[in-house]
């Protein structure tokens, strides 16, 4: 304490306790060069060593300053516990640890045991013995035991739905549903399935993968032995079924719907059997012969009727013709080479990319490399497609289809220009006239201005080709 009376020894170390506690360095760059202890008049009782040496002796002399003063753990804001805190927190732990303990005070036995009584507690076991029991009758697990008692073990009836599951396929259009499981109970209701499932599979065969993932995951549910007994509505992304709108019909692919959320529902036992179709009966034709203006006036209403059913075909087609419907059909390169293609079509766009091939043989990618006919992937909006026609029929029951685009390309200046491309295409001939039926349906009520423009140049070609006239020679 005798070292606060030397007033250049605290102004020292001041100076010190700032420069090394500041860490932005402004404070060592301010006083570097102001030593106030060296200005202030030393008397000859002033004992402070190494105020009259120079500055070039201060890097030297040990003695020129203070001890440099390092900052440790405890400085700052946080004011650390003192050692009788750190202490006491030590003697409380062990008390836990001791109050956890059972000590035991290890004697020797003043009775010693007699060899009986220590053979009744610490008996000797006759391994020779025990593996002759094991060879006689070997020990097996209760699931050996459970296996063995039941070895005509019931199949899964939903198993060979699990070929469709779309997770097992890579390359492939899938389509991802949500599904809500309606036989479930309590908050398990609420969640739904995910249901990824190969875009050609049919709606009997999604429920066929539904059934089969409840069976593995929701084994408190009892499945029928049959797909016919369930059915799929459309729901909310609540789990509320829409009863206002049918099952989706069990022929028709998964690809023609858009729906996110479907229940599985169990149908009523008197109606699993039923179809989804409605027949119609004409009362006409069921009755006895008449005279002939009875039998013209039946024949007259049977080809009204047939008149009607063909016109509300042609309705619900073109109704069906704005949703999304994904086909496999064979695209004709010019080279007369066919590549397998799935050709999607949908109200705003048009999409076509190849199938993946992996049994494809290396000669086989070679070739299509070198006469260029790998096909690329394409996407086509429908105000750019302006046409879709059939074109030729074929007597092995396939037939070709063409449609026209417009192709865009930049010009030099950025101005949009293009030109018709024509993309043809086969497959079998039913397939080929649903495709240009959708085609043609859509654009009828698109009505883009690229397909005007093309009826006019094409009319205009036409009118070209009439009033073109060779005269005689």
């Amino acid at each position: 304490m005798a070292l606060y009376d030397n007033k250049h020894w605290l102004l020292s170390h001041i100076r010190n306790s700032f420069i090394t506690s500041d860490d932005s360095g402004m404070c060592d760059v301010v006083m570097v060069c102001d030593n106030i202890a060296r200005q202030i008049p030393v008397d000859k009782y002033d004992c402070y060593p190494g105020i009259e040496q120079d500055e070039e002796d201060d890097d030297i002399d040990a003695l020129a300053q203070s001890f440099d003063l390092n900052s440790d753990i405890q400085f700052g804001l946080r004011r650390h516990r003192s050692n009788t805190a750190q202490r006491l927190e030590k003697l409380e732990e062990e008390k836990k640890k001791s109050a956890n303990t059972l000590h035991i005070k290890w004697v020797d036995n003043p009775v010693p045991l007699t060899d009986e009584e220590r053979a009744r507690l610490f008996p000797e076991k006759d391994i020779n013995k025990i593996r002759e029991e094991f060879k006689i009758a070997p020990r097996v697990s209760l699931l050996t035991e459970m296996l063995a008692k039941c070895p005509n073990m019931p199949e899964n009836p939903f198993k060979e739905y699990a070929k469709l599951d779309g997770n097992a396929h890579v390359g492939v259009p899938v389509k991802k549903y949500l599904i809500f499981i309606t036989m479930l109970s309590g908050d398990s209701r609420k969640y739904p399935m995910e249901v990824t499932i190969v875009n050609w599979a049919k709606v009997i065969d999604l429920i066929g993968l539904v059934c089969w993932k409840c069976s593995i995951e929701h084994t408190e549910i009892t499945m029928k032995d049959s797909v016919n007994y369930y059915g799929l509505f459309i729901a909310e992304d609540d789990g509320d079924v829409d009863w206002d709108f049918p099952c989706l019909n069990s022929s028709e692919v998964v690809g023609k719907f858009g729906f996110t959320y479907l229940a599985l529902v169990e149908r009523d036992k008197s109606r699993h059997h039923h179809e989804e179709s409605y027949p119609l009966r004409i009362e006409g034709l069921s009755q006895p012969q008449v005279p002939s203006e009875t039998t013209a006036s039946s024949t007259r209403a049977q080809l009204q009727f047939e008149d009607d059913l063909q016109r509300l075909k042609g309705h619900m087609t073109a109704l069906e013709a704005p949703l999304f419907q994904s086909f496999n059909v064979h695209i004709v390169n010019k080279v007369r080479s066919r590549t397998e293609v799935y050709l999607e079509i949908s109200y705003d766009k048009l999409e076509m990319y190849p199938a993946m091939q992996p049994h494809a043989s290396s000669g086989r990618i070679m070739s299509g490399r070198l006469w260029g006919s790998r096909q690329k992937a394409e996407l086509h909006s429908m105000d750019d497609v302006v046409a879709c026609d059939l074109t030729e029929q074929k007597s092995n029951g396939r037939s070709s289809f063409r449609l026209v685009h417009y192709q865009k390309r930049e010009g030099r200046r950025n101005e949009e220009s293009g030109k018709f491309k024509t993309r043809d295409f086969e497959a079998k001939t039913s397939l080929a006239i649903e495709i240009v039926n959708k085609v043609n349906n859509i654009l009828d009520v698109r009505q883009s201005s690229r397909r005007k423009e093309y009826l006019e140049y094409k009319e205009r070609k036409s009118l070209r080709k009439k009033n073109f006239n060779i005269g005689p020679r």
